[in-house]
């Protein structure tokens, strides 16, 4: 992929990963029986939209998907409160339908009111459908086109609320999914997203956002070149600190009535509020290669800091095991070259992955209850925007003298006591 997918321009390359497996977790005497693909990002100038040179087969990354959003009690409440808002904003009527495309294990519909018609479409495997269809009255098991939408139980009725989360940056070729998103959504509907923030990326040296599934990384601005090229305005942008770094745009067709959008007062104040960011955005540069250069000459230098500790520590007979197997830990845990030899196991929440082991990097995963039982010295903290949360959850091996390892957005140590940077 030369050419840019949202402007078609030619494109500029800023920097590699090397060849790195598409994340996945698999049996304990299974060899990876797929080629690495390599992780190259690429710049547009005219959109600003960084993005992989190149991205492997769908099957490959979605074949088998790993991410439950429902074991995250910190996703449960911010999927509730995006539920919560979209029907605050827009205030749907009885029946109307509300889309959650990347429904997941419907997490989000379970917060959406019992009087409208509840849709999610994902293409994950049986497990994830039977959790949804608890909470969806329709769930297709598919990727979303306008004819996927259609052929379902309600494909008759617009779309009043579209949501996308933390799933816009998978796509391929982004102008034709909007064609589709166009084609079902009603008039005056209202589209949301919430995605990496690729400017608080950059800030919190979130390298471990890169991915092969996330193929795209927006901004506002190249967000905004692609709307407006396709006929949809943004009505508001908020940030907020998900995931390392989000944030959430609510859309209108063009056509669409902003008045049917809160209230004038807040209208105002949220066009204040996406011009404001485009102005930062502005500030920084973002279609120009030396502000991506600096964030991978930082993350080189924290890559260096973080092994050098975990090897030391090793040497000096402490134990280090993982905490949390996550698409992004798999990122992280290839390219600073880490292995079983240097993490003992990584301790998971989700009881579909006991047993198995990281892909490229064979470390074993095994449940929370055994990483307590054995107390090692230190949890190599894999979500990390997810701390506070574990914090709470392991106050217990923190207080029996076990020491977190934080890899982002700085390299520092907690213990019992709080924060220890590393000397």
């Amino acid at each position: 992929m030369r050419k840019c997918r949202i402007s078609g321009d030619n494109l500029v390359p800023l920097f590699s990963l090397g060849e790195l497996y598409v994340s996945d977790f698999i049996s304990q005497g299974e060899e990876p029986n797929r080629d690495k693909h390599e992780l190259k990002l690429m710049l547009s100038r005219t959109s600003g939209l960084v993005q992989l040179e190149h991205a492997p087969p769908l099957d490959l990354m979605y074949g088998k998907y790993w991410y439950r959003s429902g074991i995250s009690n910190t996703m449960r409440v911010e999927l509730k409160d995006i539920a919560d808002t979209c029907v605050d904003a827009i205030r749907p009527i009885d029946g109307d339908v509300f889309l959650d495309i990347a429904s997941n294990d419907g997490t989000l519909l379970s917060f959406v009111p019992d009087n409208i018609i509840k849709i999610g479409i994902d293409p994950a495997d049986d497990s994830f459908q039977n959790e949804a269809r608890k909470y969806a009255d329709d769930a297709i098991q598919d990727y979303f086109t306008a004819d996927v939408y259609k052929s379902g139980r309600y494909g008759a009725k617009k779309a009043k609320i579209i949501t996308i989360i933390a799933m816009f940056y998978d796509l391929e070729d982004s102008p034709s999914f909007l064609d589709d998103i166009d084609e079902v959504m009603d008039d005056n509907g209202l589209l949301v997203l919430q995605l990496s923030y690729t400017p608080l990326m950059l800030q919190q040296l979130a390298f471990d956002n890169l991915c092969h599934e996330h193929i795209c990384y927006y901004s506002l601005s190249s967000l905004k070149y692609l709307l407006d090229c396709k006929g949809f305005k943004i009505l508001d942008c908020q940030l907020n600190d998900v995931n390392g770094g989000s944030f959430r745009i609510y859309i209108m067709k063009d056509k669409g009535d902003e008045t049917k959008f809160r209230t004038h007062p807040y209208r105002d104040v949220a066009k204040f509020r996406v011009e404001s960011i485009l102005e930062y955005e502005r500030s920084l540069k973002l279609n120009k290669e030396a502000i991506y250069l600096d964030f991978y000459r930082k993350v080189c230098e924290l890559k260096d800091k973080t092994v050098s500790f975990i090897i030391r520590e090793r040497e000096r007979g402490k134990t280090i095991w993982g905490y949390g197997a996550s698409t992004k830990g798999n990122t992280l845990l290839q390219w600073y070259g880490l292995n079983e030899t240097h993490i003992d196991a990584i301790a998971e929440r989700s009881t579909f992955k006991y047993g198995l082991k990281t892909i490229g990097s064979n470390i074993p995963i095994v449940s929370e209850d055994v990483m307590r039982d054995a107390q090692p010295d230190y949890l190599l903290i894999l979500p990390w925007h997810f701390v506070k949360e574990f914090r709470q959850r392991e106050s217990g091996y923190l207080s029996r003298g076990g020491k977190f390892i934080i890899p982002c957005p700085s390299f520092y140590i907690i213990s019992d006591k709080g924060v220890e940077y590393d000397q």
